[in-house]
């Protein structure tokens, strides 16, 4: 007596978690479920409602009949969450939803603990005889691991015993009846198909991998490219060209300069009068330019302070066309920016497409930040090209009360352009 005490002592868990289950089934397909639980102190076990079935259906349960002795039990929306506060506790509830149509019954006796079981028993009684298989499952959700030891007893009792279960897994227990011999209560949903579509797997993890490199060796490409303009930039330049063009390439509109290019180069004559104006008058000289045409028609008045609104945006516009042209300005930001925004649509779509039919809308995902990223970068690409870069103004007239006259006529002829733009 003495000896087998020893042993039940020895083998007995200390401050562990133990769980006895009994199961018993009914003629309508319902289930009796008793555990029996031994916890070293606070536990809680979480009873699911859904569990996988295959990989586009869910099995859905239906749980009733909750008693708990030993803690709290609560009932929700996604299952039952028990909280044991330690110590020899009883929870019993009833299952439906166990039995297919092909006869085949199946539930989880035991699972969803925070804290792993030393050691989990269980019996299953059958309420039909005839029962053929009789399958045990321990190990996380899904998995096919064989329990400790399982087999149909006297009666076609089933016994389960599995020594050690880890945090969060569960037992399995599948039993073949007769076809029939029970009604068919189990309940089938579709897997929700958005978050199966963005689950993380093999196919979207090396799609990230590639964005990952991709985005890289883009902004080291980047950053060599603005190191390299940068370099350029304090290197002497070369070609010297009217003040807008050396300015747009540096995406600055120099008006004031343009007019005092025009004034060296004999189009316009500025005189300054006994008040704070000038007057102006014109004159000829060579060749003009689309964007020094519109710039001179501005000055149409006798005076300075008479000088027409000019429309700075017009002007970029047909000033960078011009540099793209000679080969000043690079078309790469444009490039750049309209595949980033192709990228982005199609991104979406990819993602719309997948969602609702193989899955992996994560590929879908991965090509819309490709896109973003290519539109948040293209502003930061170098705008000018090697040509670009060598461009330099001719020098300004001395004359530096006449260029703050123009630059604050010109200034304020902006502004008012753009208001007139805001209450047409």
């Amino acid at each position: 007596m003495l000896t087998e005490l020893a042993v039940a002592l020895v083998l007995a868990p200390s401050g562990g978690v133990t769980d006895d289950v009994t199961v018993t089934g009914g003629r309508d397909g319902s289930l009796t479920v008793t555990e029996r639980v031994t916890t070293g102190g606070p536990a809680v076990h979480r009873i699911p409602l859904r569990a996988p079935a295959t990989a586009k259906q869910d099995r859905v349960y239906a749980i009733g009949n909750v008693h708990l002795t030993g803690g709290h039990a609560e009932t929700g929306r996604d299952g039952v969450t028990a909280t044991f506060t330690g110590g020899p506790a009883t929870l019993s509830y009833t299952v439906d939803g166990a039995v297919d149509d092909t006869g085949r019954l199946r539930w989880s006796v035991t699972g969803g603990w925070d804290t792993g079981l030393n050691r989990v028993t269980a019996t299953f009684t059958p309420p039909v005889p005839g029962m053929s298989t009789a399958d045990c499952f321990a190990g996380a959700p899904g998995s096919a691991r064989q329990c400790t030891f399982s087999e149909i007893g006297e009666h076609g009792v089933v016994r389960v015993e599995q020594d050690g279960l880890a945090r969060g897994d569960r037992i399995d227990l599948a039993v073949q009846l007769p076809p029939g011999s029970l009604p068919a209560n189990a309940r089938f949903v579709p897997v929700s198909t958005i978050a199966a579509a963005f689950a993380f797997g093999p196919v979207p993890a090396v799609g990230l991998i590639v964005l990952a490199l991709a985005l890289l060796l883009g902004a080291l490409a980047v950053a060599g490219l603005r190191r390299r303009d940068r370099a350029t930039t304090r290197a002497t330049r070369v070609t010297v060209v009217p003040p807008a063009y050396a300015a747009i390439v540096e995406d600055r509109l120099d008006l004031a300069g343009t007019a005092l290019d025009l004034a060296a180069r004999g189009h316009l004559h500025f005189t300054e009068t006994d008040g704070a104006d000038w007057l102006v008058t014109r004159g000829e000289g060579d060749e003009l330019r689309d964007f020094e045409r519109t710039v001179l028609m501005a000055f149409d008045g006798p005076r300075l302070s008479e000088a027409r609104p000019l429309d700075p945006e017009a002007l970029r516009t047909r000033l960078r066309a011009d540099a793209v042209r000679e080969g000043w300005l690079s078309r790469w930001p444009v490039r750049v920016r309209r595949l980033g925004f192709a990228l982005l649509a199609s991104g979406v779509l990819t993602t719309a497409v997948l969602t609702f039919t193989v899955g992996d809308a994560l590929l879908g995902v991965w090509v819309i930040v490709a896109g973003l990223a290519l539109i948040a970068a293209a502003p930061g690409l170098p705008r000018r090209t090697a040509r670009g870069r060598t461009l330099t103004a001719p020098p300004r007239p001395g004359d530096e009360a006449l260029a703050a006259a123009l630059d604050g006529v010109l200034a304020l002829s902006e502004r008012r352009r753009a208001l007139d733009g805001v209450f047409a």
